[in-house]
């Protein structure tokens, strides 16, 4: 609903504190179901999207390292690609309340009935919202794959760049790959998308070269995509996370402002 960790960490305690001011009601009988509405509003108040209004460049969700699976929220996410970096981005083109509606839907199986009485609109309304959000993410490219099959496309992915081997990039390209930066004004950042194979070939081997200070590489997961940490002189710059349709790469997400890499810097020690 936000795709920024100190914000999701925001309402989370907000939503406790409300509850141990204001216990559940005891008529409630689904409890959890209560607590998703109550969420899912107070995500809907926060109007996030407004505020995205000023940022600065193109905007990307906050990566954070993958849950281990002692903390993950349950398997039904994940068999609905619904934990994927890709599905969090496009969710970006969708409105507040297309977003809740295609949570609650998509996410916890709420009916369009439930829907409607959780964010206070009509059942029709719902099923427009919902018919709506998901024709503006029909283009999600991400497939769940392997680990193994993921990392192994991650690592050719960085040793093509390091050899300099433009046509091996362009042979493990998709044919509409782009490459999108995240800078937040703060750090230099692509102003607009990069698109074509050749191009992004090119740029990236263009910018392993330039690099002044030695460049190290680890590989990790980001909301079940591949993703590449890049630190300049041992110092964390970037985090690429790689979607991957029919094991060709079809979309680079490049964060570099240093405000969305805060999760990784004291997770780093544990990366392979």
């Amino acid at each position: 609903m936000t795709g920024d960790y100190n914000t999701t960490r925001d309402v989370v305690q907000d939503i406790n504190l409300k509850l141990l001011e204001n216990p559940i009601p005891e008529y409630v009988t689904d409890k959890r179901n209560y607590i998703i509405r109550a969420t899912i509003n107070h995500c809907l108040n926060l109007k996030k999207r407004e505020q995205r209004l000023h940022y600065k460049g193109l905007w990307l969700p906050e990566p954070f390292v993958a849950m281990s699976e002692s903390e993950t929220t349950g398997t039904h996410f994940e068999n609905q690609n619904l934990l994927s970096y890709e599905l969090a981005f496009l969710m970006e083109q969708l409105s507040a309340t297309e977003r809740a509606v295609f949570v609650l839907k998509e996410a916890f199986d709420f009916s369009h009935k439930e829907i409607a009485e959780a964010i206070n609109i009509s059942v029709d309304n719902s099923r427009q919202l919902y018919s709506r959000a998901k024709r503006k993410v029909t283009n999600l490219k991400h497939k769940p794959a392997s680990n193994l099959r993921a990392l192994s496309t991650a690592r050719n992915f960085v040793s093509l760049i390091s050899q300099g081997d433009v046509e091996g990039l362009i042979t493990l390209f998709n044919d509409e790959i782009s490459l999108l930066g995240d800078g937040g004004g703060k750090v230099p950042a692509l102003g607009k998308p990069l698109m074509g194979k050749e191009k992004i070939a090119q740029f990236f081997i263009k910018l392993i070269r330039s690099a002044k200070s030695p460049v190290s590489f680890s590989f990790t997961e980001v909301l079940s995509q591949p993703a590449i940490v890049i630190c300049l002189n041992g110092e964390l710059t970037c985090i690429q996370i790689l979607s991957i349709h029919k094991d060709k790469i079809s979309k680079v997400f490049a964060v570099l402002n240093p405000d969305k890499l805060n999760l990784f810097r004291a997770s780093l020690s544990s990366l392979p």
